[in-house]
C-alpha cells in the first residue's frame, strides 16, 4: 500500500514537472515569436529536427507545411552557404566546440526572395566518444541590416567615384587649359599679322577658330571650378547680408549696363556654412536673373528669407523668361543649355554649381516657373 502511494507521488510529480515545462516552453516560445527569433533542436544520432514555428514563419512557412528534420531547411538554404555550414559544423565537431559554430547565411524565402540570418549554436550532450548528440540553436533575420549594410558599401563606392572623377575633372581642365589658351593665342596672331595676306574667308575661318577656342576655355575654366567646389571646406558663421552685397560689387558691370534692380529683404546674420561658396550660389542665381531677360526688359530680383524651425528657406525671385516645368529638374545638369536659352551666352553650368554648393550643406534647391513671367528658384539651408 505503501509502495502504491510512493508511485502515485511520483506520477503527480512528474505530471507537475511536466506542466512546468509545457508553461515554460510556452513562454520560450513567446519570447521567440515576439523577437523573430528561430529555435531549433536538434537530436543529430536520430536525424530530427525540432524547428520552432517562429523559424519557419522566418520563411514564409507555417508550421505544418515544413517537417522537422535537418534535410527540411538544407533545402532552402543558398546552395553556396550550405557547403560553409556544413564545413562550419566540422570544425565545431573537430575542436569539440572551441571553434564556435556561428554564421551568416542566405536562406530562400517561400515568394522566392533571399533572406540573410544570423546562425549560432552549441552541441549540449555529447556520447562518451565525443560523438554530438543533441545540438541547440537559434536563427536571426539580419536582412534589414544586409541591406544597410550593402546600401553604405555601395555609398561609398560611388563616393570614391565621385571623388577619382572630381580628381580627373581638375587635372585634365587644369591641362587643358593651356593648349586651348595657345589655340587661341595663334589664332589671333596670325589674324592680326597677316591680316593684309588673307582672304575673306580664312579671316572668317581664324575667327571662327579664335570663338571657338575661347567658349571651350570657358567651359574648361567651368568644369575646373565646378571640381573645386567642395575642396579645403571651412565651415563658419556668415552673414549672408554681407555675402550678397560682395556678389552685387562682382556683377556691378552687368547690373549697370541692364539697369536691373533689386529688392533685398533681411538676410540670416548668422548660418554655418561656407562663405565662399555661399557667394558663389548667391552670384550664379543673381546672374541667372539678369542674363535671361527678354530684350529690352530691365530685370527686376527680389531675394528675401524666412526662418523655418530647423532651416532657412531663401527664395530668388526674376521676371525673366521662364523655365518650361518638364526642365524642372534637367536644368541643374551640368553643361545643360535648353534650346530657348540658345542665344543666351553662357556654359550651361552655373546652375549646376548652385546645386552641388547647396547639397554640400545639406539643403536643397528647387524652382518654380512660368514661362513668360519669371522664375522663383528656392534654397533651403540648415541652421
Amino acid at each position: 500500500m505503501h509502495d502504491i502511494d510512493q508511485i502515485t507521488n511520483l506520477k503527480s510529480e512528474l505530471t507537475h514537472v511536466q506542466n512546468l515545462l509545457k508553461q515554460k516552453e510556452i513562454i520560450f516560445d513567446s519570447i521567440l515569436e515576439g523577437t523573430m527569433a528561430g529555435f531549433w533542436d536538434w537530436y543529430i544520432q536520430d536525424n530530427y529536427e525540432y524547428l520552432s514555428p517562429t523559424f519557419k514563419k522566418m520563411f514564409g512557412y507555417e508550421d505544418h507545411e515544413m517537417d522537422n528534420s535537418p534535410e527540411s531547411w538544407m533545402k532552402i538554404i543558398h546552395p553556396e552557404d550550405l557547403e560553409m555550414v556544413k564545413v562550419n559544423f566540422n570544425n565545431y565537431i573537430k575542436t569539440r566546440g572551441k571553434d564556435p559554430y556561428v554564421s551568416e547565411v542566405r536562406y530562400f524565402h517561400k515568394d522566392g526572395s533571399l533572406i540573410w540570418v544570423h546562425c549560432e549554436g552549441k552541441v549540449i550532450e555529447w556520447d562518451e566518444d565525443w560523438n554530438p548528440i543533441r545540438m541547440v540553436g537559434y536563427h536571426i533575420d539580419i536582412t534589414k541590416r544586409k541591406k544597410m549594410q550593402e546600401a553604405e558599401t555601395y555609398t561609398h563606392q560611388l563616393e570614391k567615384k565621385n571623388q577619382e572623377l572630381e580628381k580627373f575633372a581638375y587635372v585634365a581642365s587644369h591641362d587643358l587649359q593651356e593648349p586651348i589658351n595657345s589655340i587661341k593665342s595663334f589664332a589671333d596672331l596670325l589674324s592680326a599679322d597677316k591680316a593684309n595676306e588673307l582672304s575673306e574667308s580664312s579671316k572668317e575661318m581664324l575667327g571662327f577658330i579664335s570663338k571657338s577656342a575661347d567658349r571651350m576655355g570657358k567651359l574648361i575654366l567651368g568644369l575646373l571650378e565646378h571640381s573645386n567646389i567642395g575642396l579645403d571646406r571651412k565651415i563658419e558663421i556668415v552673414d549672408c547680408n554681407s555675402l550678397v552685397q560682395d556678389a552685387l560689387k562682382d556683377l556691378d558691370k552687368i547690373i549697370h549696363d541692364t539697369g536691373t534692380t533689386f529688392t533685398i529683404d533681411a538676410l540670416p546674420k548668422r548660418l554655418n556654412g561656407n562663405a565662399t561658396e555661399l557667394r558663389l550660389l548667391f552670384q550664379n542665381l543673381i546672374s541667372n536673373g539678369i542674363k535671361f531677360q527678354t530684350k529690352g526688359h530691365a530685370p527686376h530680383i527680389t531675394i528675401s528669407c524666412n526662418s523655418l524651425p530647423e532651416h532657412f528657406l531663401f527664395e530668388f525671385v526674376d521676371n525673366g523668361i521662364g523655365i518650361e516645368k518638364r526642365n524642372f529638374e534637367k536644368i541643374f545638369d551640368i553643361f545643360t543649355k535648353l534650346n530657348i536659352y540658345r542665344k543666351y551666352e553662357g556654359t550651361g553650368i552655373g546652375l549646376a554649381h548652385c546645386k552641388k554648393i547647396v547639397d554640400l550643406h545639406q539643403g536643397k534647391i528647387w524652382l518654380d516657373s512660368t514661362q513668360g513671367e519669371g522664375t522663383t528658384f528656392y534654397i533651403k539651408l540648415p541652421k
